[in-house]
C-alpha cells in the first residue's frame, strides 16, 4: 500500500471505529494526529524506496538488509509490542503512533502481499488478498478513505 493510502485508511478507520478502540485518539489534537500519521507510515521504514525510507535512508537500508521488506516491522511480534505499548504509554502522541502502526500492518494483511504474522519463526505471509498495491483496488480504498475524511470534516 502506498503511503498516502496508509494515511487515509488509518485516519478514516479512526473516524469510523475510533469509539470502540481501547484507547482514544483525539483527532482534534495536532499531537495525536501527527502520531497517527507517523505511525501509519512507520512500518515501511524497512523499504528504502518508501516515503519514510527515503527520509531516513541509512536506517531504512540497514533494516531492509537485515530483515527485508515486510519482515520484522510487519510481524505479529511487532503487533504484540505495539498493542502492549498502547497500555503502557498513556501519552496521546505515542498511543496514536502505535495505533497508526497497528492499522498499517492490518491494512497490509488485507493486501495480496500479506504480512509474516509468525516472523521470525516463519517467513510465510498471511493475507486476505483484498487489494494489490498500485492497482485500481488500492486506488478505490484511497478514495473511500478520503471520502470518509472529507465527510467528517464537513460535519
Amino acid at each position: 500500500m502506498r503511503y498516502y493510502t496508509h494515511i487515509t485508511t488509518s485516519l478514516s478507520t479512526i473516524i469510523l471505529v475510533g469509539d470502540v478502540l481501547p484507547v482514544t485518539i483525539p483527532l482534534d489534537s495536532a499531537i495525536a494526529l501527527s502520531g497517527l500519521v507517523i505511525g501509519s507510515v512507520l512500518p515501511d521504514i524497512d523499504e528504502s524506496r518508501s516515503w519514510i525510507g527515503r527520509r531516513i535512508p541509512v536506517i531504512s537500508t540497514v533494516i531492509n538488509g537485515v530483515f527485508g521488506h515486510r519482515g520484522l516491522t510487519h510481524s505479529g511480534l511487532i503487533l504484540l509490542l505495539l498493542v502492549a505499548g498502547l497500555f503502557h504509554f498513556p501519552h496521546a502522541f505515542l498511543q496514536a503512533m502505535f495505533t497508526g502502526a497497528i492499522l498499517h500492518i492490518v491494512a497490509d494483511f488485507f493486501s495480496v502481499g500479506g504480512v509474516p504474522l509468525f516472523y521470525p519463526f516463519s517467513k510465510k505471509r498471511s493475507q486476505v488478498g483484498l487489494y494489490k498495491t498500485g492497482t485500481w483496488s488500492e486506488g478505490l480504498l484511497f478514495l473511500i478513505g478520503l471520502a470518509v475524511i472529507v465527510s467528517a470534516l464537513l460535519m
